[in-house]
């Protein structure tokens, strides 16, 4: 069985690679979006997420309810954010190496802040009690096998590691550049 961390960072890949084909330009709006997203997302669960899983009780566990909120969520807002109208940065349209070389960092980006969000919340929830076929053995539980290395990284994923008014500044600084074009 590999780390699970490097099934988030084929993520993370597979998001750079977007970002080559899509260009800096939309990765940029998309990053306004979810930094945006984010902020409200977490706000919103600092005040209400206690009378939320409160309201819940005996239905579902706080921690499923926290990766229900964020994941869904964060997963929706992507997914509009790629496929809907996109904001673009008000900058000079790049094409072929150029735009893929500027582009891959920022799906990368993208991919922080939706992987990221997802990976953070499942971390934080001890991945719900999930089980892994594990050879002729069994089953083992994914909390029970992280690495040191997992453990390490965990501490750098959005929700746990941006404070929410960071998050709201620097979408509100996008954003402005995207409108003041």
């Amino acid at each position: 069985m590999i780390p699970v961390e490097y099934l988030w960072f084929t993520l993370f890949l597979v998001f750079g690679i977007i970002g080559m084909v899509r260009g800096l330009l939309k990765e940029l709006g998309v990053t306004t979006v979810l930094l945006l997203s984010l902020f409200v997302l977490k706000f919103t669960w600092d005040l209400l997420g206690e009378q939320g899983t409160a309201a819940l009780a005996g239905r579902a566990p706080a921690d499923t309810v926290l990766v229900f909120y964020y994941s869904i969520t964060i997963l929706f807002v992507a997914y509009i954010s790629y496929q809907g109208f996109t904001l673009s940065f008000p900058i000079r349209e790049m094409r072929g190496v150029a735009k893929a070389f500027l582009g891959f960092p920022g799906g990368l980006l993208n991919g922080y802040l939706i992987i990221g969000t997802v990976w953070d919340v499942l971390n934080q929830a001890d991945y719900l009690g999930m089980d892994v076929p594990f050879g002729t053995s069994g089953a083992v539980e994914i909390s029970q096998n992280l690495t040191q290395f997992h453990n390490s990284l965990a501490q750098f994923l959005p929700i746990t590691f941006i404070d929410q008014y960071l998050m709201l500044v620097l979408g509100m600084i996008l954003l402005v550049a995207i409108l003041l074009r």
